[in-house]
């Protein structure tokens, strides 16, 4: 999208109009703005070593109870949960991050059981692991 053929778009439509509405608008909020995804998707890696399968989702913000995880089969597994405000939306001015539910499903890199997964969170980051599987 070229920013500048839609700031020229917007000065000739203002030309044709009473009001200021769009000059107003875009002082409040930038063009790639109004186009932004405004969900949010748990960023994830993956590692393993000889024996444990890890996996490290990006959860700013969410503590572990409002979370919930569960394997959808063996080898695919669902995060989803609610990422809460820290204070009132009347309070706001500007918001860059994003509240509200989410959900994601991922393939595991080896299946695994429900039971053989430990969890632990810490600093905005949910890790997990299992064991890998021996063949």
């Amino acid at each position: 999208m070229d920013i500048e053929k839609m700031r020229k778009w917007l000065e000739i439509t203002n030309e044709y109009r009473e009001s200021n509405f769009w000059s107003s608008v875009l002082k409040q909020k930038q063009p790639e703005e109004f186009f932004r995804e405004v969900s949010f998707n748990p960023k994830f890696d993956l590692y393993q070593n000889d024996y444990y399968n890890f996996i490290i989702f990006e959860i700013p913000g969410v503590n572990q109870e409002d979370i919930s995880l569960s394997l959808i089969s063996n080898t695919h597994l669902k995060i989803n949960g609610s990422i809460k405000p820290v204070l009132p939306f009347e309070m706001e001015m500007k918001r860059e991050r994003v509240y509200g539910d989410f959900e994601r499903v991922i393939d595991l890199p080896e299946p695994t059981q429900a039971h053989l997964i430990h969890l632990q969170i810490n600093n905005g980051l949910l890790h997990l692991s299992y064991p890998r599987n021996k063949c």
